[in-house]
């Protein structure tokens, strides 16, 4: 029980962490922001996830559960897409930069 209290106080800070600190990408914000609310949910018990499903319209806690899992693994995939995409536009860059000057130190 105590380790229940321990992690949902963690996921809140996690949440509260991720409403609060300015993020360069909305993706990785919504990745926080959904991870923890789905931390909070699988910790606080079936009642409670039920009655948030059904105030959702969803059926069971058990589809509200795989609804979140999905929108936040598609953030982190898209998340992981566009980091990886900026670093190889720097890399090429920094390669035509490095590239230009070693020309032009040769042509000296």
């Amino acid at each position: 029980m105590i380790l229940k209290v321990i992690f949902i106080f963690i996921f809140s800070i996690l949440l509260t962490y991720a409403l609060i600190r300015p993020f360069s990408s909305i993706i990785s914000k919504l990745f926080f922001i959904i991870g923890s609310i789905l931390g909070i949910l699988s910790l606080s018990g079936d009642f409670y996830a039920g009655k948030i499903a059904g105030l959702l319209g969803i059926g069971r806690a058990a589809d509200l559960y795989l609804y979140l899992s999905l929108v936040t693994v598609f953030l982190f995939i898209g998340y992981t897409i566009n980091r990886l995409d900026y670093i190889n536009k720097r890399i090429s860059k920094l390669t035509k930069e490095i590239a230009q000057e070693n020309a032009k130190n040769h042509k000296d």
